[in-house]
């Protein structure tokens, strides 16, 4: 424990994230004989590290950290949020999927954000009409009691003890909370609570170093440590997150919160070069585009990818903008809308948009989509309304555990953009997502993040919104029971391609983990059509290529927060890799 203390006196001293860096960097690269964690925050990994030294299993520690998370990561994620998650049992040799992601209030309507045929800017992801139910305390009681050996009170314990000590504001919050400060600003809870007054008595973003403790937060934990869901779900919290909300103009009852239920699901299944993968089925529309990219990869270079070659490069891109279309026209919520899902994940679904890509040159998106077809039962064309969106405003947090059992959980947890819908629920200390904009507030026009969905994903009440997170489970080649490597990212629209990209970097170029989480990305997801490079992408030569071909090339200076554990199948250690571009960290036992 005494690298946890360590990080303990940096995170003090306002956490100076170059030492964070090299040390998360330094840690992802060391071998653990037992288990091994990675999320995006040192105290969530030092919390997942003591769920399994006291003796709990994955799952323990995954929902450790992600109460942990949901204190000192207001701006990624929290009890006010929702998420997915994929728990195998090394055991049983069974993976099970849990959905507590938030859903749309029985007073949702259709077009509840458009004013004279157009979507009013701002009101699906600011304030109290973002809204949607929440589902993180009951997904994260309910992984414990399925799949759990420790009590609620013990793993809620780093969380009440954080909020109570508080939380040294860091550069990533500074930059979050600079980037969110006029919708926290719009909401007294939230400034007092995550901002600070400047001289002029004006909230503003608080300086790296400063000591945010949530008292509130702290008594609703406790709370809930001790009465379970009920005490989020029914009750004083309860009626305080409904008046909040309502007193905002928002539409969310304690109704809808008493009436709140988890949902399981399978697992999706797919292979990569005799590799199982599991991954998230809808309302997931990652975990789609993760079986079908990999699928086409593998059949379209049935003999490996040649590392950052153009040539395998554009089949890359041109995969994605297919599944990104395939998103557009068919997902949403299956429990209200028909998705084809075996079909478009079929080899033979696969093979045709395969078939449809020209080895030479781009394929406009616009033209992927007939003249009049638009998305399924909208009135999208061929030419919809496209913005690109501000990935540093893209908020998520995955967590990645397998402990010195083999078991594994994959979660990633939201409360969607940063700071969510900017609103605290008086007297509790819950912060409350903007989860709505994730649906299609108007068929063809796209959400916050760039993308463009039709009515499969329209808002409807008790509908759960379309998403992207892709957390995903791979297994090895020489036993397909046994998890090989667990691994998710936040990112909005690039958390598939990130996905995509760290398992090709171990399955196709044998990159460690640490590697393969640090190497640099390329994303397109359909609209806006051009091609994402990160800083660290590709080589001036190598975008030349593709700029050659008809790809419209965009340089982003980093997405994502890609965090993984590597079992290795021969000799059974373990390796855990926190993206360096964020200030997590990846733990494990000696």
């Amino acid at each position: 424990m005494k690298e946890m203390s360590f990080r303990g006196a940096v995170l003090k001293r306002g956490l100076l994230t170059a030492v964070m860096l090299v040390a998360c960097v330094a840690q992802a690269a060391r071998p653990y004989r037992g288990g091994a964690v990675a999320t995006a925050y040192p105290q969530a990994s030092a919390a997942a590290l003591e769920m399994l030294e006291k003796g709990g299993n994955a799952t323990d520690a995954a929902v450790a950290a992600a109460f942990v998370a949901a204190v000192v990561g207001p701006y990624h994620s929290g009890i006010g949020g929702g998420g997915f998650a994929l728990v195998h049992d090394a055991k049983r040799g069974d993976t099970k999927v849990l959905d507590f992601r938030e859903v749309a209030p029985k007073a949702a309507t259709r077009d509840m954000y458009v004013k004279d045929g157009k979507v009013v800017p701002g009101l699906s992801t600011d304030g109290a009409l973002s809204v949607a139910v929440p589902g993180a305390v009951a997904g994260y009681l309910e992984l414990l009691k399925a799949h759990g050996k420790l009590k609620p009170a013990v793993v809620l314990a780093p969380a009440i003890a954080a909020a109570k000590r508080g939380m040294w504001v860091t550069p990533r919050y500074r930059t979050m909370a600079e980037g969110r400060l006029a919708c926290l600003r719009r909401d007294a809870e939230a400034s007092r609570v995550f901002l600070v007054k400047d001289a002029q008595g004006q909230w503003e973003a608080p300086p790296v170093g400063h000591l945010i403790r949530q008292p509130d937060l702290a008594r609703t934990l406790t709370a809930i440590s001790k009465q379970g869901a009920k005490a989020f779900y029914a009750g004083p919290v309860a009626k305080a997150i409904a008046t909040s909300v309502q007193a905002g103009g928002g539409i969310l009852t304690q109704e809808d919160l008493a009436a709140y239920k988890t949902r399981g699901a399978t697992p999706l299944a797919g292979s990569y070069r005799g590799h199982r993968v599991l991954t998230m089925p809808p309302p997931s529309a990652g975990g789609v585009a993760v079986i079908q990219v990999l699928t086409a990869l593998e059949q379209l270079r049935p003999q490996g990818l040649a590392f950052r070659d153009a040539e395998a490069l554009h089949l890359y891109v041109e995969a994605v903008r297919r599944a990104y279309v395939d998103r557009a026209k068919h997902l949403g919520d299956p429990a209200f809308v028909d998705v084809p899902l075996a079909r478009l994940v079929s080899a033979g679904h696969v093979a045709d948009l395969a078939g449809s890509i020209d080895p030479k040159k781009a394929t406009p998106s616009a033209s992927l989509l007939a003249p009049k077809e638009g998305v399924r039962g909208s009135t999208l064309t061929d030419e919809p309304t496209t913005l690109t969106p501000e990935p540093e405003k893209k908020n998520t947090t995955h967590i990645s555990v397998i402990d010195k059992d083999g078991n594994a959980v994959a979660m990633t947890t939201t409360v969607n953009y940063g700071f969510g819908s900017c609103m605290v629920a008086k007297g509790t200390g819950v912060l409350l997502n903007d989860e709505m904009d994730d649906f299609a507030a108007q068929p063809g026009v796209p959400n916050a993040y760039g993308l463009v969905t039709g009515e499969p994903n329209a808002i409807a009440p008790g509908k759960v919104p379309l998403s992207s997170m892709s957390p995903t489970l791979v297994f090895s080649k020489e036993d397909p029971r046994r998890v090989m490597l667990a691994v998710g990212s936040p990112g909005g629209s690039t958390i598939p391609t990130t996905v995509i990209q760290v398992i090709s970097n171990v399955v196709d170029h044998g990159m460690d983990v640490a590697r393969a989480v640090n190497e640099g990305r390329v994303h397109h997801q359909y609209l806006p059509d051009e091609v994402w490079v990160d800083r660290w992408g590709l080589e001036p030569a190598t975008l030349s290529a593709l700029e050659a071909k008809g790809h419209k090339i965009r340089r982003v200076e980093q997405w994502g927060d890609a965090e993984a554990v590597y079992s290795d199948p021969k000799t059974g250690l373990r390796f855990s890799a926190s993206d360096p571009r964020n200030e997590g960290a990846a733990l494990g036992q000696d």
